[in-house]
């Protein structure tokens, strides 16, 4: 009896070595790096929502499971408010933020989002936010890109946990459009751990749906 579980053990552990007995990618800490972080798949009439990996991120995978995960937001990639009506839901003017931010940075996170792999006739793709929970609590959560009208940076919230009037934006307005790729300023409004819920449904929410998927974000 003991040979046999001797012998079992060993073959599931040389299974396991040559890749044989899957098991969804799993990593650590993220803390530099491309990665999609709101990966969208769409594979025989079902819809997943996880995080897309590119090299040197170890592994490099299209599905690695955001359980297990965190993404982590050092406390020196700092920014501040800018002043005008347009930045106020990021915060108040002159206030301090931290942020993944949307252009490379090889030293940093730099995070997006990807829809590569979900055909036309299932876009676009509803992104919830779900819920934002933070610890300590207090924290905001943003997902915000820019652009340049003239000399002037204009921002578009994608996503925002910011309870003000007219800040709150719990969905990707027009969603996620097939086939898209694309990075973003990913904001958080003072350090701790942030707690994110997100769920993607194709067909601009009458498709099928990923259910709810949490990420964790440590920022500092």
């Amino acid at each position: 009896m003991l040979v046999g579980r001797m012998f079992a053990v060993t073959v599931a552990a040389t299974l396991a070595t040559v890749g044989l007995l899957a098991a969804p990618a799993s990593a650590a800490t993220i803390s530099s790096g491309h990665l999609d972080v709101l990966d969208v798949d769409y594979d025989a009439g079902a819809l997943t929502l996880d995080i897309k990996t590119h090299s040197p991120i170890s592994p490099v995978t299209d599905d690695l499971s955001p359980v297990g995960t965190v993404l982590r937001v050092s406390s020196s990639w700092t920014s501040t408010v800018p002043s005008g009506a347009a930045w106020s839901c990021l915060g108040a003017a002159g206030s301090t933020f931290y942020v993944a931010p949307q252009a490379y940075d090889a030293n940093k996170l730099y995070a997006g989002w990807d829809s590569t792999d979900v055909p036309a006739a299932q876009g676009p793709v509803k992104m919830e936010l779900v819920s934002a929970v933070s610890s300590p609590a207090g924290g905001r959560f943003a997902l915000y890109t820019t652009a340049t009208s003239g000399l002037t940076v204009v921002p578009t919230f994608r996503l925002n946990s910011n309870t003000a009037a007219g800040c709150a934006t719990p969905v990707w307005s027009g969603g996620i459009g097939a086939g898209v790729h694309g990075h973003g300023n990913w904001a958080f409004s003072q350090v701790g751990t942030y707690t994110l819920t997100f769920r993607a449904t194709a067909g601009n929410g009458a498709g099928p749906s990923s259910g709810n998927v949490t990420y964790t974000f440590q920022v500092g």
